[in-house]
């Protein structure tokens, strides 16, 4: 791993620790972060988790996007439902980890997509 794909793993997982940090925050807290728009909180678990992928994903580039990785943040949306499960002022909801679940397989319906630019290209060892 040359240096700037060093520092692109490093910054990935900083970056990572402060989003699972945030979204762990937001889906603990009473009034957690909302749109104003039908299913708002929908399009929050799908964005949350798009990004979720491609930081997990530039986070460990030893590894294509493979079951591993997948499973891991499937793994973390159930928690985050199990979590709330036990937050009166929550609930969990299988349309949330079934929206997470979307947002992953988006992720990985880009990636061929994106292997044609430069910061993708190369980047993951076989």
């Amino acid at each position: 791993m040359n240096a700037k794909e060093q520092k692109l793993m490093v910054v990935s997982r900083l970056m990572l620790a402060v989003t699972i940090a945030i979204i762990s925050w937001q889906a603990t807290i009473r009034n957690g972060a909302a749109l104003p728009v039908e299913n708002g909180d929908k399009i929050l678990h799908f964005f949350a988790f798009v990004a979720l992928a491609l930081l997990v994903d530039f986070s460990f580039p030893l590894t294509r996007f493979l079951p591993i990785k997948i499973i891991t943040l499937i793994l973390y949306g159930l928690a985050i439902e199990v979590v709330q499960s036990f937050l009166p002022y929550r609930s969990a909801s299988a349309a949330d980890l079934l929206t997470d679940i979307v947002g992953i397989g988006t992720y990985a319906s880009f990636i061929p997509m994106l292997n044609r630019l430069q910061v993708y290209r190369g980047y993951w060892k076989t």
